[in-house]
């Protein structure tokens, strides 16, 4: 992420530092990221964890720090999820920005008589 763009910080919990160690503790400092063995089941990774993260994205810029909203998870799993969510986010914008172009032709703009 790169920080100089970012308004994140502005959104930061002034009590994140107590909330992470509850959450890291809560999951015995274990990743919680789900993988899925050769034989088709699915259990949590368990490598050891020292970062907590949303299970779901901040929406308009508020996030749900709720105990149930966060997970622990490796650095490997963390950076995953991170690149995904970047690069679904990355694909709503450009789209977004297709359509403003889009709608910003000649023959769409209403004049005013």
């Amino acid at each position: 992420m790169r920080w100089k763009n970012s308004h994140r910080k502005e959104r930061f919990n002034p009590d994140w530092p107590r909330i992470r160690h509850e959450i890291l503790e809560r999951d015995r400092f274990a990743c919680q990221w789900p993988v899925t063995d050769e034989f088709g089941f699915t259990h949590i990774c368990a490598q050891p964890a020292n970062e907590v993260d949303h299970k779901v994205r901040a929406t308009n810029g508020v996030d749900d720090d709720s105990p149930e909203n966060l997970w622990a998870l490796c650095q490997y799993h963390h950076s995953q999820k991170t690149a995904q969510e970047s690069t679904e986010q990355r694909r709503m914008n450009r789209e977004r920005r297709k359509e403003q172009e889009w709608y910003s032709h000649p023959a769409y703009r209403r004049t005013v008589s």
